[in-house]
């Protein structure tokens, strides 16, 4: 049951590869208990992304910073003030010696504690980019006065991805997404949830309705 727990938290924070998510939908119309889970889950990330969030006073940060231990000085920090603070310093050669040896050792502990992530030689290649593509969703709604797109790639926000009005009533957006498996649903006057009629194909979503399913492709 915790590891169905995990895919689901998994699967609705858009996590999953494009096999995995394939898998994870075949499963749940074979599965009850899992799809009773995802009914569930389903249904309070609804209720929390539809739900008035409270205002935070304009004072929130500046009185939590005020409650915050302070924090300890860096090394590189207390070099600087060692360095270059005021203060006035009877030199001699011993003096400029002990200087000289202490802060060579503590360069030399900060080069060997810095590791590049990933290795040594991390920041000598350029990291990949995982390629996205670019999906169109449509919908004919004149009477609507604003169309949003929800679903498992915005986390089922229904403010996320708001769509633009066409000349004839249609309602246009478009969306950068990476190769998967994705269920999403139109929200019109943010009210009504909308199934595409264009869509691939569909799945039930435990309400009596139907999400919609798109697969996309490099």
């Amino acid at each position: 049951m915790n590891r169905d727990r995990e895919i689901l938290h998994k699967y609705f924070d858009g996590d999953m590869a494009a096999a995995e998510k394939e898998a994870f939908l075949q499963r749940l119309s074979s599965e009850p208990g899992l799809k009773k889970e995802y009914d569930a889950f389903g249904k309070a990330l609804r209720m929390v992304a539809e739900s008035p969030r409270p205002a935070v006073p304009s004072a929130f940060t500046q009185e939590v910073m005020k409650r915050l231990p302070p924090s300890a000085i860096p090394l590189g920090e207390r070099i600087r003030l060692f360095l270059f603070a005021g203060r006035t310093l009877r030199w001699n050669m011993a003096t400029a010696l002990v200087t000289v040896l202490a802060l060579t050792v503590s360069l030399l502990v900060v080069s060997r504690q810095y590791v590049p992530p990933n290795g040594p030689i991390a920041a000598l290649r350029p990291a990949a980019q995982e390629s996205a593509a670019t999906v169109r969703l449509n919908l004919y709604a004149p009477q609507a006065r604003k169309v949003t797109v929800s679903g498992d790639f915005n986390k089922w926000q229904v403010d996320a991805d708001v769509m633009s009005r066409q000349d004839g009533g249609v309602w246009t957006i478009d969306i950068k997404l990476k190769p998967g498996v994705y269920s999403y649903m139109f929200v019109v006057d943010g009210k009504a949830w909308v199934t595409d009629p264009d869509a691939e194909t569909y799945q039930d979503d435990g309400y009596g309705n139907k999400n919609a399913v798109m697969r996309v492709r490099t």
